[in-house]
């Protein structure tokens, strides 16, 4: 089950809770979530369950909407405490499990029996009738359930601990006996540590951008954009799009092991170029060393390689792109300098020449 708290002008406005497979969001006796603004007819979108959670589509191909202050495409899952920003609401995501109830016992507790504590050590009993008590098995018995607030009194056997204690010292323990008859005990391999992740272990973002390459290793394919650093270069240990060979298999190493870099941010993307050694191109633009470029949807992302310039186009999830670019690819500018430089010279010569 879903809950959606939807704010309107930034203020508290409706909460529909939602236990379907399908919602319709918008105007007209057919929706299931009536929005109160004027000039929405229709659907503006559906919320479907799927498998994985909730999902959002939309319908009014006009509609612009975002999640988490990024533009959304027509399809995107949504995620706990996600918020879809649209018109002047403002849908803030919830998901709800079913808890199982929890029985209260109307009776307070039993306490358990105390054993009076002896005054003088040499008063103390002796082992052998403390022995003859069983021994307290408190994880075999089953707890009640405490009333709600009740706070949970522990009452230690002191008596009982120090016969333990000596009888311990005085007899092996059953699990060495064991062990001769059993089979050998392997080895546990210890436990994963989450708070030291690996160091390729990226944060995941809901992809709402992809890259389609439309030349070089990858020609045709599409990478979505699901982490908050996507990285282009050689290195496979390093990169989320790795480009270490050409169009027919060849090697390449004239691209850098980290070329250039796409951050995720709440204005948009930005790509920057990690000192490459080819540098990066956006629609024929060369970015330097270092430098940070915004980038948007339908821009081209280029590096000049010798063995075939690589090509990658910007788009929204979803509306993948691959139709042949609109102009012929960046313009080196060392190659111009040394076509201008040419050219001065044979004017030169032939004015020497003439003279």
């Amino acid at each position: 089950m879903a809950k959606f708290i939807v704010l309107k002008n930034g203020m508290d406005h409706k909460v529909f809770n939602f236990d379907g497979n399908i919602a319709r969001v918008g105007s007209g006796s057919t929706v299931d979530f009536q929005l109160e603004t004027a000039g929405i007819e229709g659907d503006l979108f559906f919320i479907a369950k799927t498998p994985s959670g909730y999902e959002i589509e939309r319908r009014a191909r006009d509609l612009s909407f975002t999640i988490n202050g990024v533009v959304a495409g027509d399809r995107t899952l949504l995620g706990e405490g996600d918020k879809v920003g649209f018109l002047d609401y403002i849908m803030i995501v919830k998901y709800q499990q079913q808890e199982q109830p929890i029985p209260v016992s109307t009776a307070p507790p039993e306490p358990e029996p105390v054993t009076p504590k002896p005054t003088n050590k040499e008063t103390a009993p002796a082992i052998p009738i403390v022995e003859s008590k069983p021994e307290p098995t408190p994880a075999q018995e089953t707890p009640r359930p405490a009333p709600k607030g009740a706070a949970i009194t522990t009452i230690i056997d002191s008596q009982a601990l120090a016969a333990q204690a000596l009888q311990a010292r005085a007899t092996p323990p059953h699990e060495s006996r064991d062990r001769s008859t059993d089979a050998p005990v392997r080895p546990q391999p210890p436990s994963p540590r989450p708070e030291q992740p690996k160091a390729s272990k990226k944060q995941k973002i809901t992809s709402v951008y992809t890259l389609c390459v439309l030349t070089g290793q990858h020609k045709g394919r599409a990478f979505e954009i699901d982490t908050q650093e996507f990285v282009i270069g050689r290195e496979r240990a390093l990169c989320d799009l790795v480009i270490d060979h050409d169009e027919h298999g060849q090697p390449e190493l004239a691209v850098s092991r980290e070329h250039c870099a796409i951050t995720s941010t709440d204005e948009g993307l930005y790509l920057t170029d990690k000192r490459s050694q080819l540098r990066t191109y956006i629609n024929r633009k060369i970015i330097e060393p270092g430098q940070r470029e915004f980038i948007a949807p339908e821009d081209i992302i280029s590096i000049p390689a010798p063995t075939g310039e690589v090509f990658v186009r910007l788009c929204f999830r979803g509306q993948e792109n691959f139709a042949p670019m609109s102009f012929a690819g960046p313009i080196n500018p060392r190659l111009i300098a040394i076509m201008a430089a040419v050219i001065v010279i044979l004017i030169i010569a032939l004015y020497l020449l003439l003279r």
